[in-house]
This record gives C-alpha cells, structure tokens and sequence, in this order.
C-alpha cells in the first residue's frame, strides 16, 4: 500500500489529544513515586517521518528505541503515536495493530489499580489505542463492533482521569452522534442567559460552544464567535456555550469563567453558558473548543472538536436554517 505525506500541522493535530503536555486540563498533583519523564527525542523523530508518509522510518526509529533503552514511558507513546500515524495515512492494518500493542502495554504499566497519576504517558497512550482500534473497526465496515468497543473501553476506564474517559466519548461521537437527537445538558451552575434545556429548544436551530476559559485556541475563536452570534442571533438561531468546572474550587472556578466571558468573548447575556461536567463528558469535550450544530427537531447535524473560520460557521449554520 503506498503511503501518502500527510501535513505536518494535521498530523500534530491529531496527535495532540494523545500528548501528555497537550492535555486541556489542569495538572493534578503528582504521585509520591512519579514515573520518569521521557526524553521525546525520539519521538519528535519518529512524528517527522509519520508527517512526511515515512510509515517505515518511523517504525525503524522505535524499534531502535526499543533496542537502546526497552519499552520504557517513551516505548509506548512511540507505539500510540504509530498508531495515529498509521490511521492518518490510511494504513488501517498497521494501525489497528499498534494500537492493540500500545493498549497492552499501556495497560500493563498502569497496574491494577491504575495508577494514572504515577504513568501519564501510559495514560495517554491508551487514550489514542482506544480511539484508533475503534477508527479501525469503523474503515473495515464494523461500526457495531467499534461502538461495542467503546462501550466497555469506558466502563473499564469509569475510574479513569476526565480527559482519558472524555476521548472515548469523543470518539463515540465521531462515529455516530451525527443524525442522532442532541443529548440533552444539565447544568450544575450557570452564568449569563437562562439555560431551560435543549428540549425546550426544540423548534430552533442552536449552536453549541464547548469551551474552557484558559484554553488558547477558544480564546483566539472568540472574535469570529461574536461576529457570528450577532450575525445570526437575529436569525432565531440559539448559541449556548457549555462549560465545566475545572479546579475543586468552584467558586473560583466560576469567577474566572464569569471574567472571561465577559472581557474575551463580549457576547450578550443571552448566550447561556451551562456548567455541567456530566455535559462535556458526555459530548466528548476531551479538547477545546468543540462545535456541535443542532438543528429544529432537536438532531445533532455536525459534531466539530476543533477551531472554525467564520466562513465555515456561517456554512454549517446556513444548513440548519435551510
């Protein structure tokens, strides 16, 4: 099967849900006996070679890795990141199978019980071996099996840290949200407009706006996301911007949400800003900001966990009101 380059900055991307310095959450405590941080030189190696359709370098620079050094925290991001690589290039056969590897190994070093906080590359690189073994099953037409897979991928990992349990959910979202009705969003908390409830929604097209008040890239979507509710506010479209708690203090917490939303983003009080945890999780909010398009009978249309243009919010919300 011939390889073909992939963009570096793709590439990154999809790799970024699965780097632990990456991760859209705030650093717990460590464990008394924290594993080793790796080097990653290795793997900045072995990620240029992915983003240049290298599958076979890439394979040779952790195999060398492994030879030198074993299968250490390195080894086994090296194998998830293998993983990813191979999905991204197509390569579905390779992909599956280091996924599966990245999988044991991860889950071995994380012990019984998982010691996350003491193994956060193994933690990540079973995040990534579970998205993949269900991309994989998804490409050989096994859908079922894939949505099965995740089903217990995340009651084994119920006990699992926020961001691990939410990239399943993201992934389960990916392959099958689309079409489905919106889960509906129980806010905890709130600031800005009344919040009533999707269903009560119903009738209307509503935008939703995952978001985290200290992630960089909401930050830097907070322009296009003004221009586009004052765009189409007076349309009857409905924007509600979804968040979570993400420190134990939550009045705290809510302070800064309440002083970012009204000095970065400048929206209207109107935009509801719901705070549930149970919303994010469920909607697979393992990064921020995520995009999720509901249309008048209540059915999610696109699911989005990225950045957007306003040219492609205006597109996505010109379907719902068509």
């Amino acid at each position: 099967m011939k390889l073909r380059a992939w963009p570096l900055a793709l590439f990154l991307a999809g790799l970024a849900a699965a780097s632990p310095a990456s991760a859209q959450e705030p650093t717990k405590a460590p464990s008394p006996t924290p594993a080793a941080q790796p080097s990653m030189e290795d793997l900045r190696f072995l990620r240029m070679k992915i983003s240049a359709g290298d599958l076979s370098s890439a394979e040779s620079i952790l195999e060398v890795h492994r030879a030198e050094k074993g299968e250490d925290a390195e080894y086994v991001l090296g194998l998830a990141w293998l993983a990813r690589g191979a999905a991204l290039l197509g390569d579905w056969t390779a992909a599956s199978r280091y996924a599966k590897a990245a999988r044991e190994i991860a889950t071995a070093r994380l012990g019984t019980p998982a010691d996350y906080a003491g193994n956060r590359e193994a933690t990540y690189a079973l995040g990534t071996a579970i998205e993949v073994e269900a991309q994989a099953l998804v490409a050989a037409g096994r859908k079922k099996e894939a949505i099965a897979f995740l089903e217990e991928s995340a009651r084994s990992q119920a006990k699992a840290p926020y961001n691990l349990r939410a990239r399943i959910w993201k992934r389960r979202n990916q392959i099958e949200l689309v079409g489905q009705p919106a889960p509906d969003i129980r806010a905890e908390d709130r600031i800005g407009g009344e919040f009533p409830g999707l269903a009560a929604l119903r009738g209307k097209p509503v935008v939703l706006f995952f978001w985290w008040e200290s992630c960089g890239d909401c930050k830097a979507q907070a322009a296009a996301l003004k221009r586009i509710v004052e765009k189409y506010g007076p349309k009857g479209v409905t924007f509600v911007a979804p968040t979570r708690f993400y420190d134990e203090d939550h009045a705290a917490d809510k302070a800064k949400i309440e002083k970012a939303w009204k000095e970065i983003y400048a929206l209207p009080a109107s935009v509801a800003v719901p705070i549930s945890d149970e919303a994010m999780l469920r909607y697979g909010v393992s990064a921020t900001p995520t995009f999720v398009f509901v249309d008048r009978k209540g059915v999610v249309r696109q699911y989005l966990p990225y950045r957007m243009t306003d040219e492609r919010l205006s597109a996505a919300i010109d379907e719902l009101l068509r």
